[in-house]
């Protein structure tokens, strides 16, 4: 398992060869660390490309979390999508407004570590889908505080 307070990080160097040499010098898609999974506090968090900005981001957005922090599974950041995350609750742990307010959270730490995010949803456990139910679920739009 890897200590959640230290993401190691790719040299930037090797970030511009791998895409220069896979990518055709796009880096959107090249990891920026060898993590593929960071467990925090018993949630599992994951980013599309392997970015490590994404993963420090979660990992902040989740130690900020209070007690209903034991009902968060996972987390995952769609890199495509930049800043769309998608909280999957633990089985038998839906809730509306427990979910609502889990979004809440993950709202205001968006705005406070991120300047905002392009979309939140909070899901009920739905298998192993890292997007959980497609019915049991509070979607926040994207937010950016004061930008229009």
């Amino acid at each position: 398992m890897t200590d959640h307070k230290i993401i190691p990080q790719h040299e930037p160097e090797i970030v511009a060869a791998a895409a220069r040499n896979h990518r055709h010098g796009d880096d959107e898609k090249v990891p920026t660390t060898s993590i593929t999974v960071l467990i925090v506090d018993g949630v599992e968090i994951t980013s599309r490309y392997r970015k490590a900005h994404e993963l420090e981001l979660m990992r902040d957005m989740i130690l900020a979390l209070p007690l209903a922090q034991r009902a968060v599974q996972s987390i995952f950041c769609d890199s495509k999508a930049s800043s769309c995350f998608s909280v999957v609750l633990r089985r038998h742990h839906w809730n509306a407004r427990l979910a609502r307010a889990i979004g809440d959270h993950f709202e205001k730490a968006a705005l406070a570590y991120n300047g905002g995010h392009n979309g939140i949803t909070v899901s009920a456990y739905d298998g192993d889908s890292i997007f959980g139910s497609q019915r049991l679920r509070i979607e926040f739009n994207p937010n950016w505080g004061d930008c229009e």
